[in-house]
């Protein structure tokens, strides 16, 4: 038993001596750890700095950097001098020729055709005094951006670059089906194709349930109820103090309840004087949402809105009158003819899709075509550049081909490297957005002088509507009232009436002398 409870008292010494070698253990693997990782981070700088590889040197007896070395170090500087030379190439006045169609703000031929300007040809004008080219314009009298014919070979712009006549295109999407026929430089920026229509704007009906959400009117009408039963409940107790009868029910206070928030008709005596405080409150409530209301109902009434007619190609073919008018020397043209004929159900959907040689007179089509109702499909940058002057367009919800713009040069072109670093310095000094604020955003100014409106039966015939409904509403309620009222009046006076038994009187004959006549006949 005593060595048994000596063994016992000697437990927590032997405990906290191996805790402490745990301890021990635990910092010197981890300060091992430590080390490892401090030897392979100075093996993993060493390896990147050799950049190609390492060699074993003999008298350092040690791997070395590659480069190191006297001669692959030549060999080095050489690789890295013709890397520069290819991205700071200077071209000495070299001729480049950059071709494209006319495009108001994109791309503008001036000076007899001898310079461009808009966004992306001033982009190229900057490049072509940076790096020291001569770039010449050629313009193309046919708005066609090129598709691959049955040969192989390419019409438009496409066909300039194949053959050899051009060697720029200063705008284009980036198509991995191009990748054999151009490289892209870096992206200029991002773009879509949209459904761009006319809005038509119409007043709102239904101004006066819109004022309000759901979840107000829900509110406003879950309030009156509860005032109503707080007055049926005040005016209950006060009855059962009085043992008096009840006069007005449930129904009763939630009509007059309504009728004081609606600031229509009176409320007996008797019940007003036994629940003032909640009719207090009942009426100080309705003046809230009567301000409220007021204070923007001539906005409301005077507001005028605009519901997109369809979403997308596929709701205007199948469910809308519109017709679509598309570029026909969109760089998309062949992929939007795929795109749409999906949607078509009929034969004669075919018609409701035309073509435009020129995006301006897309959208002139669509501001100025009075006798059927036109939508354009078009770029977001060409809308902006070319749309804006002509009139407002408003964008469908759905988007397609979204890609990136960029300008597109032929395969092959030794130097372009160098209109790549060229348009990334243009971007890093915030020159490229510079000229899309000048040339491409614009904003329509909403607070333009509208003349004056007055306000016609469009906009108000929701009250007097309400006003004649009402009206009806209250004859029926009236002539109900007439035939209850009549109903109960012949009711009560058959109901007094004395109920007198008929009794039937029969007339009383003279008594007869029998003898008499006895003695007449006789």
């Amino acid at each position: 038993m005593q060595r048994c409870d000596s063994r016992q008292a000697s437990t927590p010494y032997y405990d906290s001596m191996f805790s402490r070698g745990l301890r021990l253990q635990l910092k010197l693997e981890l300060r091992c750890r430590t080390m490892f990782s401090f030897l392979a981070f100075l093996s993993i700088l060493k390896i990147a700095q050799a950049v190609e590889g390492v060699i074993w040197s003999k008298s350092a007896r040690n791997f070395v950097p590659l480069f190191s070395i006297s001669r692959f170090a030549v060999l080095n500087d050489e690789r890295i001098q013709r890397s520069k030379d290819l991205e700071w190439h200077d071209f000495q006045h070299e001729v480049l020729k950059v071709a494209y169609y006319q495009e108001k703000n994109l791309v503008s031929f001036i000076e007899n055709d001898t310079r461009i300007s808009g966004v992306v040809g001033e982009v190229w004008e900057i490049l072509a005094n940076y790096l020291n080219f001569t770039l010449v314009p050629v313009r193309l009298q046919e708005r066609n951006f090129g598709n691959e014919l049955e040969n192989g070979s390419y019409d438009g712009i496409l066909g300039l670059i194949q053959s050899n006549q051009s060697q720029i295109i200063p705008r284009s999407g980036i198509f991995r089906n191009r990748l054999s026929l151009v490289d892209y430089t870096v992206p200029l920026w991002n773009i879509r194709y949209h459904l761009y229509i006319k809005p038509e704007w119409s007043h709102d009906d239904a101004w006066m349930f819109h004022l309000f959400s759901l979840k107000v009117w829900y509110t406003f009408i879950l309030f009156l109820v509860v005032l109503s039963i707080a007055g049926y409940i005040c005016e209950k107790n006060s009855f059962m103090k009085t043992n008096e009868k009840i006069v007005y029910n449930l129904q009763d206070h939630i009509f007059y309840t309504a009728a004081i928030a609606c600031n229509q008709g009176c409320v007996p005596a008797e019940l007003h004087n036994r629940s003032r405080l909640i009719y207090i409150c009942t009426s100080m409530f309705s003046w809230v949402i009567l301000i409220a209301f007021s204070s923007n109902a001539i906005f409301l009434m005077m507001n005028k809105k605009f519901i997109l007619p369809f979403t997308g190609l596929r709701s205007l073919i199948q469910d809308s009158k519109y017709e679509v008018v598309a570029f026909s020397g969109s760089m998309v043209h062949k992929d939007f003819k795929e795109t749409v004929s999906k949607y078509y159900k009929y034969s004669r959907d075919i018609k409701r899709v035309s073509y435009a040689p020129a995006a301006g007179e897309i959208f002139r089509k669509v501001c100025f075509t009075e006798d059927k109702k036109l939508a354009a499909f078009e770029a977001e940058d060409r809308h902006k550049a070319i749309g804006k002057n002509i009139c407002r367009l408003i964008p469908t919800k759905a988007s397609y081909f979204e890609t990136w713009i960029a300008s597109a040069i032929k395969r092959g072109f030794r130097y372009k490297r160098s209109f790549d670093i060229g348009i990334l310095k243009l971007s890093e000094f915030g020159i490229i957005d510079g000229l899309r604020d000048r040339w491409l955003d614009w904003k329509f100014d909403d607070h333009e002088e509208i003349p004056f409106q007055s306000i016609d039966m469009s906009q108000v015939h929701l009250i007097f509507s309400i006003l004649v409904l009402g009206l009806i509403m209250s004859l029926l309620i009236l002539l109900l009232e007439y035939l209850t009222y009549f109903r109960g009046r012949l009711f009560v006076k058959k109901k007094s009436k004395p109920n007198i038994p008929k009794v039937t009187v029969k007339p009383k004959l003279p008594e007869i002398d029998r003898n008499r006549v006895f003695h007449v006949y006789r």
